[in-house]
């Protein structure tokens, strides 16, 4: 059993499932349901006075003058995901125990994965039709990528992939893939675009790529790769957080072993 009061924080409907996970794990915790930190956040967190604060994998957008340490005084861990500039500045600054879950190997992986399972989730709602027979471009061959390919390929459809690194681009064609350079002036040829790179490259030199795509997923972290929108919007869909939003249940667990396996060292931290 544990005495530590916990918090969550973030809209992702994971983080408000992480909260019931530790509520079902009787573990005292206030669920915030929030994008910003405010100064309503700011009140609920000086009246509760959590042990463990959990941060969601998007950073809260500030909206107080700044961020007050008085208000982590009582905080013994505290669990962030992407860190904007100012989160950035302010954990820099502080001395708290802060463990970013988005650098834990296991956690990466596995999301990952989900990522990858959320993507099929994605196209069968958004196009009702079937993976397998059709052609797909994946930009990039990180983990999501890797996963993606291989999760697609197993289900008869045809990856291929394209990327901006030689390194990749001769890890791809070593798995068995068809692969190419991301370039300007990429032909698509009506197959379905999928992007993993976490920046903004879609620039108007990839015209012809979005021109000639059936459909463009941008699955990548925010704000995607898209650098300008004007006439895109037939075809460019965004899916960030990809497991929150279509795999809540198993995205949440994720997390739960995470972050609970992390405090078993504080005094009396263990979750039953």
């Amino acid at each position: 059993m544990t005495t530590l009061k916990w918090c969550v924080i973030g809209v992702d409907p994971r983080m408000e499932r992480l909260a019931s996970l530790l509520t079902d794990s009787n573990v005292n915790v206030l669920y915030l349901q929030t994008k910003a930190w405010s100064y309503q956040v700011e009140r609920d967190l000086a009246v509760y006075q959590p042990d463990v604060l959990v941060l969601p994998i998007q950073p809260l957008e500030v909206v107080t003058d700044s961020i007050g340490l008085e208000y982590f005084q009582t905080i013994k861990k505290c669990f962030v995901g992407r860190l904007s500039p100012e989160w950035t500045r302010f954990f820099e600054a502080s001395e708290l125990d802060m463990e970013p879950y988005l650098e834990n190997e296991h956690f990466i992986w596995l999301n990952a994965k989900l990522t990858a399972e959320g993507f099929i989730a994605a196209y069968y709602n958004e196009e009702q039709e079937t993976v397998a027979g059709k052609h797909f471009l994946i930009s990039g061959f990180g983990r999501v990528a890797k996963l993606l390919a291989a999760q697609l390929k197993r289900m008869d459809a045809h990856p291929q992939i394209v990327v901006r690194s030689p390194v990749q681009l001769a890890e791809a064609h070593a798995m068995g893939y068809e692969a190419c350079k991301l370039e300007p002036g990429i032909d698509c040829n009506k197959a379905i675009f999928i992007n993993t790179i976490p920046a903004r490259w879609l620039t108007e030199d990839y015209r012809s790529l979005v021109t000639t795509c059936q459909r463009f997923y941008d699955i990548a972290s925010s704000p995607g790769c898209l650098v300008v929108e004007d006439e895109l919007s037939d075809i460019y869909r965004l899916y960030t957080s990809l497991p929150g939003q279509f795999i809540k249940e198993d995205a949440a667990k994720l997390l739960f072993t995470c972050v609970t396996k992390s405090i078993k060292h504080l005094e009396g931290g263990t979750v039953c």
